[in-house]
């Protein structure tokens, strides 16, 4: 049961949160996509709608950095304004310890963390591939780019299903094509076609002059099916093709994962992959730590006002991010494990939130 106090103080984190992330999005927005995308419609002649279409479709990318940045500045202003009113002092003398008046913040703090995390992990990806197809299909309605010698390897629950091999790619077609397709990692099927095209009508793949060779338990050809225009299902579009390699910022938990694991079959390098898996879970979960850093920082009444309250928030982020480039660059170097170089930002803060915390309970 939630008691009076924590409503209380609940009610005092919400408006500011509200109006964090609604400042935070207008000043990350403007200047991580409009200034882009104003660029691309006035020297490139990009649609203004399909602009429009593609600032939308970023935009929750956005949004999963805005979250914890929004807690920082509810906790920070919420316990500036108790402390300026004197209630702080009031809760203290009735006996109520600060340790107490974090509990509602914590949870608070937790509970975003865990609604960021579900949104990045079920909205981004999938906006974020919508936005490159989009800017994909109007660039190359004008200029087709030419992709050479494309590999990508498609896996379904972990396992190799089907690897897919083009000499070239220009705009929707593809040209010398082969499809290995694999069940229980045994090759059971291999597709040669001079030319495949790109139907988006139907999300297919249009093969055409090929054969189909089957594949028996014992690796020798079975049988062979030449056709002139074959219909093959799948999943990925001529973005994908594009850049030979999926975007970690495109696929969720478990994809990536799966998809550092067939690259490590592959001997690659997946530092980098696994920095990012890493950062998935740990960016979101900065919410909580910015609710321990901020309501301490907020216990000055100076810091009471928005403007003040909305300086200090951007500044202890930029620090937290330049602490985050730093870690992660220490981790492309293998100086730290992946999960630790990500977290790092989080441990560090969180650790100098409580020092803070633990400071102005002893005064």
């Amino acid at each position: 049961m939630i008691k009076i106090i924590d409503r209380y103080i609940l009610r005092e984190l919400i408006e500011p949160f509200l109006f964090g992330l609604g400042a935070f999005t207008s000043i990350m927005a403007a200047s991580m996509i409009l200034f882009e995308l104003v660029r691309a419609v006035i020297l490139r002649g990009m649609p203004f709608l399909v602009a429009m279409q593609i600032f939308v479709y970023r935009l929750p990318g956005i949004v999963v950095y805005i979250f914890p940045m929004a807690m920082l500045l509810a906790a920070l202003l919420a316990f500036a304004r108790l402390s300026h009113d004197s209630e702080v002092v009031a809760f203290r003398a009735s006996g109520i310890s600060l340790y107490r008046l974090m509990i509602p913040v914590l949870a608070l703090g937790l509970f975003v963390s865990l609604i960021n995390l579900t949104f990045a992990e079920i909205v981004v990806p999938k906006s974020n591939k919508a936005a490159k197809n989009l800017l994909l299909e109007t660039t190359t309605k004008h200029t087709p780019k030419l992709q050479k010698n494309v590999f990508v390897p498609e896996l379904e629950k972990g396992v190799l299903k089907r690897i897919f091999y083009a000499e070239t790619l220009r705009g929707n077609t593809m040209r010398d094509v082969i499809v290995q397709e694999f069940t229980d990692g045994k090759l059971t099927q291999i597709i040669n076609a001079k030319q495949a095209t790109w139907r988006k009508e139907t999300n297919e793949w249009t093969f055409n002059s090929g054969t189909i060779y089957l594949i028996a338990e014992s690796g020798e050809y079975k049988h062979l099916i030449k056709f002139e225009e074959q219909s093959v299902a799948i999943k990925y579009t001529p973005a994908d093709f594009y850049i030979g390699d999926r975007n970690p910022e495109e696929m969720t938990i478990s994809e990536l994962r799966e998809f550092i694991t067939l690259k490590e079959k592959m001997g690659v390098e997946v530092t980098d992959f696994k920095l990012q898996l890493n950062m998935k879970t740990s960016i979101p979960f900065a919410s909580l730590v910015f609710a321990l850093l901020g309501a301490p920082l907020g216990l000055s009444p100076r810091r009471a006002s928005s403007s003040v309250g909305l300086g200090l928030s951007i500044i202890v982020i930029f620090v937290y991010y330049i602490l985050t480039f730093l870690s992660m660059a220490v981790g492309e170097l293998k100086l730290l494990t992946p999960g630790l170089a990500a977290w790092l930002p989080n441990i560090l803060t969180g650790g100098i939130g409580w020092r803070i915390l633990s400071r102005a309970t002893v005064k």
